[in-house]
């Protein structure tokens, strides 16, 4: 087992299901104490605590809504006081909801911008405050969507867009301190949420022929936490198998 990251730790938002239970596992098993995030899936959360400490990790699951800055705030702190200190953030929550702009609504629009926007804002900000002095990582996860022009994801590709935009300011912002940006953006990925607007058109549409694996982007996550990444800010990785829509 690799031990890249031994003696860190990692906050994940999201990282009950899907990609972030991927991170979460994955970061645990280059050696990092992990503390992951949930909104409703408790039993997923827990399962995911269960699989890091049975290969011998450290690991913990906080209830927060990463929507609420509140919430947002509160689960940083939660993961500060629970494994004594904070290395990396990985900013995974989110949430997509295609709709062709005529559909759009208002509560369309402030869910997706609530949780995709304004929920790594606030985690940064109180992550930033606690990474130990002169390092610490922040990773978003974004999406192929942000450069792209896939019919139906108006709102949800302007929020990765922004996220996009707030990687580049942060890494300006926050590299005088020794603090990493950067952000992954996968393409079609095997998840319940992508599985909800999945398809056969962006199914087809994936150079390599196969639909992603969490694992895929849970690696790129992993390079950039460690200090093989130590010359790395300010930039999105593609993770979409060669897709750029």
């Amino acid at each position: 087992m690799s031990k890249a990251l031994a003696g860190k730790t990692a906050a994940v938002t999201g990282g009950a299901r899907g990609i972030g239970a991927a991170i979460a596992v994955r970061l645990a098993s280059d050696g990092a104490a992990v503390a992951i995030s949930y909104s409703r899936s408790a039993k997923e959360a827990e399962a995911v605590v269960a699989r890091i400490h049975a290969a011998g990790g450290q690991a913990s699951a906080h209830k927060a809504d990463a929507s609420d800055p509140a919430q947002a705030k509160a689960f940083i702190e939660a993961a500060f006081k629970e494994h004594g200190r904070l290395d990396i953030l990985v900013n995974n929550a989110g949430w997509a909801e295609f709709s062709p702009l005529g559909g759009v609504s208002e509560k369309h629009v402030r869910a997706q911008f609530d949780l995709n926007v304004n929920g790594p804002i606030f985690s940064t900000q109180a992550a930033a405050a606690r990474f130990p002095k002169g390092s610490g990582r922040v990773i978003n996860v974004s999406s192929v969507v942000s450069t792209g022009s896939l019919p139906g994801t108006t709102v949800y590709a302007a929020t990765k867009a922004a996220l996009d935009s707030l990687t580049r300011v942060w890494a300006a912002e926050l590299g005088p301190s020794g603090v990493t940006v950067n952000g992954v953006a996968p393409g079609p990925v095997q998840t319940d949420l992508m599985n909800s607007v999945m398809t056969e058109e962006i199914k087809a549409s994936t150079p390599l022929g196969r639909i992603g694996a969490p694992q895929d982007i849970a690696d790129v996550v992993a390079f950039l936490a460690s200090d093989d990444a130590r010359g790395v800010t300010g930039q999105t990785i593609k993770t979409s198998g060669g897709m750029n829509r």
